[in-house]
């Protein structure tokens, strides 16, 4: 079952450890062209795959999930918050939880698939989750 690497119980949302975390992990994607790891990028305290700018994580105090940019489409519909609370029962992670009580989701565009699997991935990436590919697609497939 999935779970958090290196066993940081605590803590692990600090901003620095994330920048640190996307630089190494964009260094060694310039060095190695073949893996296909999702690359994030930083901009204005905001986090976002690289060439895909239709989603991002932004800081935000909150007292519960909260997705801007598709206002029409209640939240208990939306395949982001569907993802979301899937991989909140697949691993039990209050860190979590944590992190989105600080954090937002913000979109430019919404497409349910491509949003949701992009939500999937930078949140695996920014929480440095362990999940396999079998894990991946039960998240996904609980989503749509």
């Amino acid at each position: 079952m999935g779970g958090f690497a290196g066993g940081d119980e605590g803590g692990f949302w600090d901003v620095d450890a994330i920048d640190i975390l996307i630089a190494k992990q964009n260094s060694h994607n310039i060095k190695s062209k073949k893996q296909a790891k999702v690359v994030i990028e930083t901009k204005n305290s905001a986090y976002y795959i690289k060439d895909d700018v239709t989603i991002s994580i932004v800081p935000h105090n909150t007292t519960a999930f909260t997705i801007e940019g598709c206002d029409d489409i209640p939240l208990e519909s939306n395949t982001i918050y569907k993802t979301y609370k899937a991989l909140m029962e697949l691993t039990c992670a209050s860190d979590i939880e944590d992190f989105f009580a600080e954090h937002k989701v913000l979109l430019t565009q919404y497409t349910p698939t491509t949003s949701s699997t992009s939500f999937l991935l930078l949140v695996k990436e920014l929480c440095n989750l362990i999940l396999s590919d079998s894990e991946l697609r039960t998240i996904r497939e609980a989503a749509l």
